[in-house]
């Protein structure tokens, strides 16, 4: 019924004042009413007479498709809020994650298995009008976004709140707000800090570069929860992340001339779908930060990365690996050589084993649970 009254509807309608709108975006009009209605619903799950809240704040959907993303910044965030609502018993806080101002709605990210509703800036004081302590999570990437797009109505709200601290989520060091946006967060708010998702960006040259507390969340990835599998149960696939290089398609070249060997780069996946996809891969290379989930999930799922050594992600104990190289240009003179050699059964297990045990060090559930509990303690690495 619905696809046929569809089809009786012109291409373009005239609004009121004479206004024409496509189908495109009289259909975005459309999907936000309907967002708008759902989040005004979901938000009566918290309490509106809360004094305290946590608020995770996110990028709206895609601008030109309408749509959630998907990467492992997002998968991140979500996964800490999650996490913070298990831990009421500390901050006593309602838990809540929405979307700047001026971003494209959306009420859940479904690329991924998660439970979390996504709320709108503006519901945050009108709902919560009894809140006076409020504590933001801002991606490290937005954060000029989101001092720009503050309104007036929300400087003064801010302004009268008792207690507002403001938390930096350092992903990515690369993308980190430059010390004058961090001192701007620091005239809004109370307290600023910032934690981190990699060991490295967590020491003390950081924490005397942007003058703030540092704290080490570390990220949701721990070997329980991926399947592994043995050399003997893979498929010759090398999975390959998304990033952009100029190297890139050189090295796709190196590979596509391996005898047998599937070439994978990694889109258009769920989550899901990714996880088994890399459960089947004996290798992997990734583009992007060196030591990311392209390389850290396939190896808890059995298979062996390979990556480019940089000094921004990876700790010292990382370098001189073999597959983790010095250069894109050893790369290219040794990846052939490398997968030729450790395509054998004795030797795939005992290198996949070091680069498994080695992740293993940084990458632990209850280490993640617990660096979470200590920051809502307000027990930083590095106060």
């Amino acid at each position: 019924m619905k696809n046929a009254i569809a089809k009786r509807l012109p291409s373009y309608i005239r609004t009121p004042l004479g206004f024409m709108i496509s189908p495109r975006v009289r259909k975005r009009i459309y999907t936000e009413r309907r967002i708008r209605k759902q989040q005004n619903k979901a938000i009566h799950q918290f309490d509106a007479a809360a004094k305290k809240m946590v608020v995770f704040l996110v990028a709206g959907a895609d601008m030109s498709t309408g749509k959630d993303k998907i990467s492992g910044g997002i998968i991140s965030i979500v996964s800490l809020c999650q996490e913070s609502a298990k831990m009421k018993d500390i901050h006593d806080a309602q838990v809540i994650m929405c979307t700047l101002r001026n971003e494209h709605l959306l009420f859940r990210h479904t690329q991924f298995e998660n439970h979390t509703d996504v709320f709108r800036f503006d519901q945050l004081q009108a709902y919560f009008s009894a809140a006076d302590e409020v504590l933001f999570h801002i991606p490290e990437f937005i954060c000029d976004y989101f001092l720009g797009h503050l309104t007036d109505g929300d400087r003064k709200w801010l302004a009268g709140l008792k207690d507002l601290h403001i938390n930096i989520l350092n992903q990515n060091i690369r993308y980190m707000p430059a010390p004058e946006v961090i001192d701007r967060l620091r005239r809004l708010a109370g307290k600023v800090t910032n934690t981190t998702a990699h060991q490295k960006y967590c020491n003390p040259h950081y924490r005397a570069l942007f003058n703030i507390p540092v704290h080490k969340f570390s990220v949701w990835i721990s070997p329980e929860q991926y399947q592994f599998r043995q050399y003997a149960e893979k498929e010759n696939l090398i999975v390959v992340s998304p990033d952009m290089s100029t190297f890139k398609q050189e090295v796709l070249e190196q590979l596509s001339s391996i005898p047998g060997l599937k070439v994978q780069i990694i889109k258009n996946l769920t989550y899901e779908q990714y996880k088994e996809t890399i459960a089947r891969a004996k290798w992997t290379l990734t583009f992007g930060e060196g030591l990311d989930g392209y390389l850290i999930e396939p190896i808890f799922s059995g298979a062996i990365g390979f990556a480019v050594y940089n000094e921004d992600f990876f700790t010292p104990d990382f370098k001189g690996k073999r597959t983790l190289y010095g250069s894109y240009e050893e790369l290219l003179k040794t990846i052939k050589k490398d997968i030729s050699e450790l395509d054998e059964p004795a030797a795939f297990a005992a290198y996949q084993k070091k680069q498994f045990d080695l992740c293993a060090r940084y990458y632990s559930q209850e280490e993640y649970r617990s660096n979470i509990r200590a920051f809502y303690r307000g027990q930083y690495s590095l106060p």
